[in-house]
């Protein structure tokens, strides 16, 4: 998964943003952070053998995956807040 080949399904889920310098970037990570995400969850899916840093990688991939979910689900509630106090008219 790429921003650029999955941008519909990304921005539906509420999974991306822009940062200061107007890069899209998965919401709760820096630049940085989500080409590192999206590297080591593109070596994953290939069946890359696994590396000596491996623990390391796979700790950083599981703490970076819950900062994103946890950031993702707070658009989301907020959008759902924002809805609830202000219903559209029918």
């Amino acid at each position: 998964m790429t921003i650029d080949r999955d941008r519909a399904f990304l921005t539906e889920m509420r999974a991306i943003t822009t940062d200061a310098d107007g890069r899209e970037v998965l919401v709760g990570l820096s630049a940085d952070e989500t080409d590192w995400y999206f590297a080591y969850s593109a070596r994953r899916l290939s069946g890359e053998p696994r590396g000596p840093n491996h623990s390391a990688d796979r700790e950083r991939y599981l703490a970076l995956h819950d900062r994103h979910e946890r950031t993702r689900l707070e658009v989301l509630g907020a959008e759902i807040q924002q809805r609830t106090d202000k219903p559209t008219a029918h």
